[in-house]
């Protein structure tokens, strides 16, 4: 018996929508907290040696999949608008499609490469050490791909390889935080009043 999509995704259309809006706006203040942060720090259009946000894309996609996919690619775009050229509609859209797209076929390539379980019943540091290699090295090249061919790049293998500096020291940086404020919240949980 067919199942249908709806029946297939326990999650409602109205809760979707809401998580793709709630990881829009976090991943849109992430960003500009990143560029208050670590603006100075930039390598190349669009690549800095520390990117906060790239924590939050491999969170969002990893457990929400193509809901969190969806919420970064529409923050993205509104990114791109709000501090680029409003008149380049092509390149802020498909910029924020690649942003969006990436983790989310970064996290497919996780399940064959570093046996993920569809679940993430098999999480472990690890593996998430290996998922967020896979991310960071997806995502920098399809975006530098893109920044090369509408010459916002002059050279793809550096711009590159700092992009997947950039986006994994972020990462780490954002699960080392959610590691520390999960580990005191447990600590308080179990202290006795």
């Amino acid at each position: 018996m067919p199942t249908s999509e709806a029946s297939a995704n326990p999650l409602s259309f109205h809760m979707q929508a809401l998580l793709v809006l709630a990881c829009g706006i976090s991943y849109f203040y992430a960003f500009k907290l990143n560029l208050y942060w670590f603006d100075w720090f930039e390598f190349s259009h669009g690549t800095n040696w520390v990117f906060i946000p790239s924590g939050l894309r491999l969170l969002f996609v990893l457990v929400l999949a193509r809901t969190g996919a969806i919420g970064i690619g529409l923050s993205s775009i509104a990114i791109n608008y709000s501090m680029g050229n409003p008149d380049t509609h092509l390149f802020n859209v498909i910029t924020g499609l690649i942003s969006g797209g990436a983790p989310y076929v970064a996290r497919h390539l996780s399940f064959a490469w570093c046996g993920l379980d569809s679940h993430l019943a098999n999480l472990n540091a690890h593996t998430l050490f290996n998922i967020s290699i896979v991310f960071a090295v997806v995502n920098a090249v399809m975006h530098q791909l893109w920044f090369v061919w509408n010459g916002h790049t002059e050279n793809f293998i550096t711009s590159t390889l700092a992009m997947i500096v950039g986006d994994w020291f972020g990462t780490v940086l954002v699960l080392a935080t959610a590691s520390l404020v999960i580990k005191l919240f447990q600590t308080k949980q179990h202290t006795p009043l």
